[in-house]
């Protein structure tokens, strides 16, 4: 009987034992996973901001924003620090932030689509609806009147970007998403100085 009565505590201490290690595991998993993917956003979002920053007119004489949509962003910069201005398009692509970059051709300089060179620069991304891009004109904080631009006068009016990121990992642990919000002023169509 003492034996049998060991074998069950020894039975029970082993499972509670298995059970809190795969609890652990698990958490563990998540955190990492969790803390990974904000540490990219983090670095996507310096990216970006000194991307946006840095928006100058196209190689081809194009305005320095080419397209302006909530979840879209295509402008121009030096991203290649080559001293000639790539087309930059910054997108949301189901659960990814995605950054795409042309490198202009040769005199007269175009840039063709085929030659565009994505990689994702965050992952578990879920925006709930929110838009990534929120655009601001020259007079903004001051003006609330005006701002956010309406959608007709966002291409040449806006002078300020702001974006925002809603990161999570697994909607189904119940753990809150991870929100990052920055902004970025135009240096190029800065017209308050």
């Amino acid at each position: 009987i003492e034996i049998m009565i060991a074998i069950i505590l020894f039975a029970l201490v082993a499972a509670g034992a298995v059970g809190f290690a795969v609890y652990y595991f698990q958490n563990y998993s998540f955190s990492f996973e969790e803390n990974q993917a904000i540490g990219q956003v983090q670095t996507a979002f310096t990216t970006m901001i000194r991307d946006i920053r840095e928006a100058r007119i196209a190689e081809d004489g194009s305005w320095p924003l080419s397209q302006t949509d909530d979840n879209t962003f295509v402008f121009y910069s030096d991203i290649t620090n080559d001293g000639r201005v790539d087309r930059v398009r910054l997108f949301l692509e189901n659960s990814q932030l995605k950054r795409g970059i042309i490198e202009p051709t040769q005199d007269p300089a175009t840039y063709p689509i085929a030659n565009e060179n994505v990689k994702v620069i965050a992952d578990y991304v879920n925006n709930a609806g929110t838009p990534l891009f929120t655009y601001y004109n020259g007079d903004w904080p001051g003006d609330t009147v005006n701002n956010p631009l309406t959608t007709s006068a966002r291409l040449l009016s806006t002078r300020y970007v702001s974006h925002y990121l809603r990161i999570d990992i697994n909607p189904d642990t119940g753990a809150q998403p991870f929100e990052l919000t920055s902004g970025v002023q135009i240096r190029s169509l800065k017209n308050n100085l």
